[in-house]
């Protein structure tokens, strides 16, 4: 009779896959932002401000925009509207400089690169987490301006859905843009803060600056220098306005040059993070 060592085997865990990766780490990311009063309140606030404004402006146009042509060009105002830009840079300070920032501190990047989960996984779960959230200021309220207009009879429902179309289109690439500078701004810090500064210095640090001085100077060239000038290059040319100081082909192309390259810079430095493995 012999007495023979038991014999175990490992069995091995099943690796998810690649979409479920990515859906956990937006939900997980989703759920933490809606848990953080500030993102909250800056998300409710901001969008409710954006539509008010935007309805307002149909409401009220005989008083605010008494001799305003009702053809596709009115559409360009609600889309040119300043405080758009505020609270897409805000939503992008608040909640994108964090995304990246936050992993890097706690180093819960190194884990979740090592489950593993590519640095692309992870790029798209994060740039899907802060783009709905600007998305809902960008583009909802001037996808909501046509349609209540059509509803009131000024516009027909071909011209409405015309001018929501256009909105999504020019709605998508001022989304685009901030949520991969704000990415890549997050990417290179450790502190949320520095991030979050570098989305207002990027938007008011190189706007203001480019106004001014293409006005004293009187160069309008300065002001492909400005995200936000470029994006109203663009929006004029989409809604048939007039005037447009600038060339929106150049402006357009100026915006998604800018998207690739902080896409590709960011995605570099995610490639350069040590990671840890077992």
């Amino acid at each position: 009779m012999s007495i023979s060592l038991p014999t175990y085997t490992r069995r091995e865990m099943p690796l998810l896959g690649r979409s479920r990766r990515i859906r956990a780490i937006i939900t997980t990311g989703l759920r933490r932002e809606f848990k953080r009063p500030a993102a909250l309140i800056e998300t409710v606030i901001g969008v409710a401000v954006t539509v008010i404004l935007s309805v307002a402006l149909i409401l009220f146009r005989q008083i605010i925009l008494p001799r305003q042509a009702l053809d596709l060009t009115f559409f360009f105002i609600p889309a040119s509207n300043s405080v758009i830009l505020f609270f897409v840079t805000l939503m992008a300070s608040v909640v994108g400089s964090a995304l990246i920032a936050d992993d890097l501190q706690s180093m819960a990047l190194t884990l979740y690169l090592s489950r593993p989960i590519t640095q692309a996984d992870y790029l798209i779960g994060k740039a899907a987490i802060l783009a709905p959230l600007i998305t809902m200021i960008a583009v909802l309220p001037l996808v909501l301006t046509p349609i209540v207009a059509a509803f009131l009879g000024l516009f027909s429902w071909t011209l409405a859905l015309q001018a929501a179309g256009l909105a999504v289109g020019i709605g998508l690439l001022l989304t685009a843009f901030y949520a991969s500078v704000t990415l890549l701004l997050s990417s290179l810090t450790r502190r949320k803060s520095y991030a979050a500064a570098g989305v207002f210095a990027i938007t008011f640090g190189l706007t203001v600056p480019a106004d001014i001085l293409a006005d004293r100077l009187s160069i309008p060239a300065l002001q492909y220098i400005s995200p936000w000038d470029n994006y109203l290059a663009v929006a004029r040319a989409a809604f048939g306005v007039a005037g447009n100081p600038l060339d929106w082909t150049l402006s357009l192309a100026i915006l998604l040059v800018a998207i690739v390259v902080a896409s590709l810079l960011t995605y570099l430095r995610m490639k350069g993070v040590e990671v840890v493995s077992g």
